[in-house]
């Protein structure tokens, strides 16, 4: 009896050892499995959940920029250093900034372009640098006076790159301007004619020319984008810019026929009234003068040099 309770115990003790056995066998199997089933699922989920380069290319291709900016912010979320969506990003930016009405969303976006770009800057090849600088260049422009340095140095660069921007010249005029470099401005609007003859760009070259005092230049362009374009404000901004500079030469006669036609389009433009008041001023007739920069004041309360005139 006792021999058999021995082997009994024997025999159950050998089950109990073969059942270990088989949960230590396939216990890390089942663990694994489970991780790597888990592991899958997240991976799939994630590659799901995330956009595809491919779609944020189309998309550009299409100029959905809104979907670009908000593709490209998902992806970064996740790999924030990859200069080509980095780049992209930036891109969609700037054009999403100019289709702002808000002023300070538009800056916004701006600086988010800057601080895209700048970071691509880094992670993309020489070839791709080009676009960047064009893009970025032209959003330090957007961002004024302060930035104009930086604006010439990326726009430079891209001009160099010797690839085609249908706007690049004409950006690299403004800022030159900006910077008081008008003999830069001057060569880059002239360039910027030569490809795509422009009313905007023959009054930019005048006002080059009437900071460099060389008045009759500047006549010339004025006259000619009067003559080309069909912009009525304008041709406004040109007979304001010709009565100027007739006053500045003296010619009273000219620059009241320039004062008096813009009266004609607009009986209330402040710039003529202010034009007729320095007319009336050099004339030696202070209450005539003073009666059309109150008129100006009235058509513009923000009027600077009539306010001026009248020690406002």
């Amino acid at each position: 009896m006792h021999v058999f309770r021995k082997e009994k115990k024997f025999v159950l003790s050998a089950r109990r050892n073969s059942f270990a056995s088989w949960v230590q066998f396939f216990l890390p199997l089942i663990v694994l499995v489970t991780i790597f089933l888990g592991a899958y699922y997240v991976v799939t989920r994630y590659q799901l959940a995330r956009p595809s380069l491919k779609n944020v290319y189309d998309d550009w291709e299409n100029r959905q920029y809104l979907a670009v900016y908000e593709a490209t912010s998902s992806i970064l979320a996740k790999r924030p250093l990859d200069g080509t969506v980095l780049a992209l990003h930036g891109f969609a930016s700037y054009y999403l900034s100019i289709e702002q009405t808000d002023s300070s969303a538009s800056q916004d976006l701006l600086q988010e372009t800057i601080s895209s770009l700048r970071n691509a800057w880094y992670r993309v090849s020489e070839r791709d640098k080009s676009q960047i600088s064009y893009i970025l260049g032209k959003a330090y422009y957007q961002r004024g006076f302060y930035y104009a340095d930086l604006s010439m140095k990326y726009l430079d660069y891209a001009a160099a790159s010797h690839i085609l921007y249908d706007d690049l010249d004409e950006f690299r005029g403004l800022t030159a301007a900006l910077l008081g470099d008008y003999e830069k401005s001057n060569s880059a609007f002239i360039s910027a004619l030569a490809k795509k003859p422009s009313d905007l760009l023959l009054f930019a070259l005048s006002k080059n020319y009437i900071a460099t005092k060389e008045y009759e230049k500047a006549r010339q362009y004025l006259l000619e984008t009067i003559r080309i374009t069909n912009d009525d404000l304008l041709v406004m901004r040109c007979r304001y810019e010709l009565g100027i500079l007739f006053l500045t030469e003296s010619k009273i006669d000219e620059a009241r026929i320039e004062f008096e036609s813009m009266l004609e389009k607009d009986p209330n433009s402040a710039d003529a009234h202010y034009g007729l008041g320095v007319i009336y001023e050099s004339l030696g007739d202070l209450i005539k003068a003073r009666a059309e920069w109150r008129k100006t004041i009235k058509s513009n309360p923000i009027h600077v040099e009539a306010r001026n005139k009248l020690n406002m």
